[in-house]
């Protein structure tokens, strides 16, 4: 009799069990969904800041996988590369609403020859029921080097617009050319169900930006400032030493005095220009500095230029010279490039200094 009794009890015990574990493991997920939402602010409306700070990680978000988009074909990052950022979350009647921003480190849009480091950020919106069900989720903006996104709160509190800005051609951002967007605008409305509802608002249309707008540009005057005079007897090599405090020449406010062509293998932005010393005569004005290319267009040697600059006395460009052409390939000694743009200096004195000014006694 015991026996049986002790079989009947493990047997009813057995049967609570059975009900007990499928809502022990629903007070999981909602714990664990609530878990999720206590690493975002609470907010009450979506808005230009809802979407969090750059950088402001979320630590082990491997963690909320299941209650994060897996990356697919409209994702162009790779798993490994994904960060997820806080952003903010907002409790409606029917659904809950998160916003937050994807990280990616290595952001594969064919751009990624044009910047050493291509990161981007999605800005990414996610609908899911009370119990961490995802219902909806869109990509609603993207902001990188080569984008940018406005976004404005609809006056319902249930959706907003975003103005998405695309850069036509990168190449742009390496030169002192005007940038041209391509500006897409999308409204997102929230559905009572929790859909994310996307329309196009504007047909794309182009922005342009004046990237030089706000450069004052140089006179003859402060461009010469830059340089310090050549007060000795001699020529050599020393005409290239640094003017003053090492200050590099800020080309693109030089842009009204020479002509940003005086290189075809490096980008004009991608250039330091170095500049050095001065010698002047009665017409003509010569300046030599160095022109430093880090990241050339073709190949990856980085390399110098010795150029002399040839200026007309009242500021008007004539010509560049290029007295000598370093790389990382070559073999010379510091002594020996010293001697050979002495001697082609030697050259230049002979040749071009000496006729000016016998010709001007």
């Amino acid at each position: 009799m015991k026996l049986q009794n002790k079989i009947g009890m493990l047997a009813k015990k057995i049967i609570v069990l059975f009900f007990i574990l499928p809502l022990t493991h629903v007070c999981a997920q909602q714990i664990s969904f609530r878990t999720f939402l206590s690493e975002f602010e609470r907010s009450e409306c979506i808005d230009s800041v809802s979407f969090g700070k750059a950088y402001d990680f979320i630590d082990h978000a491997e963690q909320y996988s299941k209650f994060l988009p897996q990356t697919n074909e409209e994702c162009c990052c790779e798993p490994e590369n994904v960060s997820w950022q806080k952003g903010s979350y907002i409790e409606y009647k029917n659904f809950i609403v998160v916003t937050l921003q994807r990280y990616c480190s290595s952001y594969q849009d064919g751009n990624r020859q044009w910047f050493t480091e291509n990161d981007g950020t999605d800005y990414m919106l996610i609908t899911y029921s009370y119990n961490g069900d995802m219902l909806d989720c869109k990509k609603v903006g993207h902001s990188g080097t080569a984008y940018s996104v406005h976004m404005a709160a609809l006056e319902n509190g249930l959706g907003f617009v975003v103005e998405q800005r695309v850069l036509e051609d990168c190449s742009r951002l390496h030169q002192y050319k005007n940038l041209i967007y391509t500006v897409y605008t999308h409204e997102f409305i929230l559905k009572s169900d929790g859909i994310i509802e996307e329309r196009s608002i504007d047909a794309p249309h182009k922005e342009v930006v004046d990237v030089l707008s706000s450069v004052e540009q140089f006179s003859f005057e402060q461009f010469q400032a830059y340089f310090q005079e050549w007060d000795r007897p001699y020529i050599d090599h020393t005409l290239f030493t640094r003017s003053k405090d090492h200050t590099e020449l800020p080309f693109e406010s030089c842009l009204s005095l020479i002509p940003d062509t005086l290189d075809h293998n490096c980008w004009p932005r991608d250039i330091l220009w170095l500049p050095c010393r001065y010698i002047e005569n009665e017409k003509f004005i010569y300046f030599f500095l160095i022109k430093d290319c880090m990241t050339p267009k073709v190949g990856f040697i980085p390399y110098k230029d010795y150029l002399i600059l040839e200026f007309h006395k009242n500021g008007t460009f004539k010509r560049a010279r290029n007295i000598y052409h370093w790389d990382d390939d070559s073999v010379m000694t510091e002594t020996m490039i010293h001697a050979l743009i002495t001697k082609v200096l030697e050259t230049f004195y002979t040749e071009v200094l000496m006729p000016l000014n016998a010709n001007s006694k």
